[in-house]
């Protein structure tokens, strides 16, 4: 895998380990905000204290930081091919 020099490409599995262990947290390795909207949306989830509600919280973190990292690379790649 190969990058433009000074952008580097983000890592699917590291952005998949940050999101199930910290859940919200991790997301912010691969999408910033995606990350501050969902710790918005984290603290009333888990505040309800319901585990079903708690658990499909915490996969839907996780889907959206292993598609937002693919998405980021693929940017990444089509800028490097235009150059």
């Amino acid at each position: 895998m190969t990058s433009l020099p000074g952008i580097p490409l983000k890592s699917t599995a590291i952005a998949l380990a940050f999101s199930i262990l910290f859940g919200p947290l991790g997301l912010l390795y691969a999408s910033f905000w995606g990350g501050i909207l969902m710790i918005s949306i984290g603290m009333i989830v888990i505040s309800s204290k319901l585990f079903f509600p708690s658990i499909i919280f915490w996969m839907i973190c996780s889907v959206w930081a292993v598609g937002a990292v693919e998405a980021h690379n693929k940017k990444i790649l089509v800028m490097k091919d235009r150059n």
